[in-house]
């Protein structure tokens, strides 16, 4: 790993850093000082285990958040279809509360939901016949909105956790609305409105309750999963115009205000601190994550921090960093899509602290992580979703 420097980073070290690939015996710790920086402000407990999916390996590793030691591995389903077998192909992981963990099968098309402490299959439910990209449960926990790709359609759940209790609702035919799949999701703090990424740009509002398309905001290119919740009712968005084109979004008012672009070579995910001062997004053609300064007007590139594991440009692709929440502490967690590999950067000094090769590299399609035929064909990104389980 490497560290670039564009003018001065506050509080970085320049480590000028290249690191070979590593195994489950090179894991180090995190900086004692992370929950310290985790406390300060909001009062947010440090998780204990990272869910790291594998559509390559039809698996979800889980992980120790701090460090990345194996503490369980979950395999999904397979089927066995007659012109041969396919797994669900997990992407994304989501939570609402530690207890549930909710998962879009981008190979067979199901939404499953994981008894988090099991670590079984509660219950499962086909709603496409591939490419179901993301889960997002509502803030009052009532309800859950599921993005396809394949049909172009946002498909509503009721949600009751404590009764360990789900339904399908109404659909959405957000392709109608818009001529575009919807991605991913944020919800107002209220849970009335959401706001859905949308492929190859711009975000659709949803009235939730009535599930009824009101608008679209346009952005300058594909936003994807990087929304990114500042509090209640503002949101970070970074989106792939310019090389990562930032904006924040007052989800009463439901106006954008432009922060500015960066200018990296490719574009994907977005995550930040939770005090909202440092981005990073995710460069993966170039094998960068790109550090943004968010308090400077317009907001500032101020290095890159390099992967190369695996040598040869493209063949590591830093991608998805969580499941939509800002940063626990100094811990960014990056996914390596075509390594099969996982790795944790301290937030603050921007070193490299631990990197595990979870699953060999696969074939994938890099605008939908896979499958590269769907819905049976081969491949799948060998790492994609990394999210922490809450607390």
């Amino acid at each position: 790993m490497q560290i670039h420097r564009r003018g001065a980073v506050s509080g970085a070290a320049v480590l000028g850093l290249v690191l070979a690939a590593c195994t489950d015996a090179d894991v180090g710790p995190v900086a004692s000082h992370t929950d310290a920086v985790a406390s300060r402000g909001a009062a947010v407990k440090m998780p204990r285990e990272l869910w790291v999916t594998s559509q390559g390996g039809n698996a979800i590793h889980i992980r120790k958040f701090q460090n990345l030691s194996p503490i369980d591995r979950i395999d999904m389903p397979w089927a066995s279809p007659a012109n041969g077998a396919s797994g669900a192909g997990p992407h994304i992981v989501t939570f609402h509360t530690p207890d549930f963990a909710y998962v879009g099968g981008m190979t067979d098309g199901k939404v499953y939901v994981i008894d988090a402490n099991t670590r079984q299959i509660a219950q499962s439910f086909q709603l496409a016949p591939t490419l179901v990209h993301q889960v997002k449960v509502s803030p009052d926990g009532a309800t859950a909105l599921v993005s396809i790709i394949s049909t172009r359609t946002l498909t509503k759940m009721f949600v009751d956790e404590a009764n360990r209790s789900w339904s399908v609702g109404p659909s959405l035919d957000i392709g109608a609305a818009t001529g575009k799949p919807p991605i991913c999701t944020v919800f107002r703090a209220d849970s009335r409105r959401a706001f859905i990424s949308l492929n190859p740009s711009g975000i659709a509002v949803v009235d939730v309750p009535t599930m009824t398309y009101l608008s679209e905001i346009p952005t300058d290119g594909f936003v994807a999963c990087g929304m990114i919740k500042r509090d209640a009712d503002h949101v970070v968005i970074a989106s792939s115009g310019g090389g990562g084109h930032i904006y924040t979004l007052e989800m009463t008012t439901e106006t954008m205000t432009d922060l500015g672009i960066l200018g990296a070579a490719s574009w994907h995910s977005f995550a930040m601190t939770r005090d909202g001062t440092r981005g990073f997004g995710s460069s993966p053609l170039s094998d960068e994550v790109i550090v943004v300064d968010l308090t400077t007007s317009p907001v500032s590139n101020v290095g890159s921090i390099r992967f190369d594991q695996v040598p040869g440009l493209g063949n590591n692709q830093p991608d998805a960093f969580g499941g939509g929440e800002a940063i626990y502490g100094n811990v960014l967690t990056v996914g390596l899509r075509a390594a099969g590999s996982v790795a944790i950067v301290n937030a603050h000094n921007l070193e490299l602290r631990s990197i595990v090769n979870l699953e060999p590299p696969a074939p994938f399609n890099p605008m939908t992580c896979g499958p590269v035929a769907a819905p049976t064909g081969p491949g799948g990104c060998a790492v994609h979703g990394v999210s922490a389980r809450p607390r």
